[in-house]
């Protein structure tokens, strides 16, 4: 694994050069496109595929985390409106699951597991899908709604703006991810055990296999911050009543597990490695994932699971019952 790891950082500057170089392409010709952390259709690009489906969309998701420094789990429900087959806007929120080991519990008395309201979140979306590309992206505006003591909120209106492109040949779909924001957000893969706040370039490259219902998809990312950081742990809680701040700078990366506020330069939250994922796809509003995720710096590893339902999608195939149900 040391071997894998050396690998890893010696290659992320190539990674991030090589997506930084796109990223920058597709900022400069494209005025207003932003990230998507999946990619952006199901199934070959050769596929016919118009975008989205025009009108209200609804559902639900049951995603988690879990690591030697905790489990993070999110209940999340979306609600939103495709305007039309490229553009459309959704309303989420999530609802927190916070697991912490005893480990930690043990080294550290702060250390708590909690539940609550997450940050209200808005997505613009852009969806072009073409014969021989897809792009998609994605303007992510966050409302601190969520409870600063417990990590599930910076205390910071937030924002992420990226950029996802991909090709397919065959069943082969390769992808680039890039975008920027003022925290670092949770991907699919890494339900992170603390929430950031600071300017940070996101990118991931990799690729996915399609055989049907099941898919597969290898990737490497690399989160490159800079300026001042702060990182709000969700597994060790400020102490009831106090106000929670940092004590100051700090060079510890896994602060998170003995302080509630930590603060320092952009290597408090610089992070690189690699994902696999594993998505079945029983029926067409039902999605099943699972993950492996490796952070070089952190070093740690992440198991993560992924349950989401359309509920729309099933009432739109379902005609009868929603007139019926009016």
């Amino acid at each position: 694994m040391r071997n894998a790891e050396m690998v890893i950082e010696n290659t992320s500057g190539v990674v991030r050069r090589y997506a930084a170089i796109c990223s920058l392409l597709l900022l400069t010709c494209l005025p207003s496109f932003a990230q998507s952390p999946n990619p952006a259709a199901n199934g070959a690009v050769g596929q016919k595929n118009e975008g989205f489906y025009p009108g209200w969309t609804l559902g639900t998701s049951f995603e988690g985390s879990t690591s030697g420094d905790g489990s993070v789990y999110d209940l999340g429900t979306s609600a939103g409106y495709n305007f039309s087959h490229h553009f459309g806007v959704d309303l989420g929120v999530p609802y927190y699951f916070v697991g912490t080991p005893s480990a930690v519990k043990t080294k550290n008395p702060g250390a708590v597991s909690g539940s609550g309201i997450g940050n209200v979140g808005v997505d613009l979306k852009w969806l072009f899908p073409r014969e021989t590309m897809n792009y998609a992206s994605t303007i992510h505006l966050g409302a601190p709604t969520g409870d600063v003591k417990k990590g599930f909120s910076n205390g910071h209106a937030t924002w992420n703006w990226g950029n996802h492109i991909e090709h397919g040949w065959g069943n082969f779909t390769p992808f680039i991810d890039g975008g920027v924001g003022n925290t670092v957000p949770d991907s699919k893969y890494f339900k992170r055990p603390f929430s950031t706040f600071g300017y940070n370039l996101a990118f991931e490259a990799g690729t996915e296999v399609d055989a049907g219902p099941l898919s597969l998809s290898v990737s490497a990312y690399d989160i490159a911050p800079w300026g001042p950081q702060t990182v709000i742990s969700k597994v060790f809680r400020c102490t009831s009543g106090s106000r929670c701040a940092s004590a100051g700078k700090t060079t510890n990366r896994k602060s998170y597990l003995n302080s509630s506020v930590s603060s320092g330069d952009a290597s408090l939250t610089r992070d690189n490695g690699f994902n696999f994922g594993v998505e079945f796809k029983p029926i067409k509003t039902v999605d099943v994932e699972v993950a492996y995720s490796r952070s070089v710096p952190l070093r740690l590893n992440t198991f993560s699971f992924g349950i989401s339902l359309d509920i729309a999608g099933v009432l739109r195939s379902h005609p009868s019952k929603l007139s019926s149900s009016r």
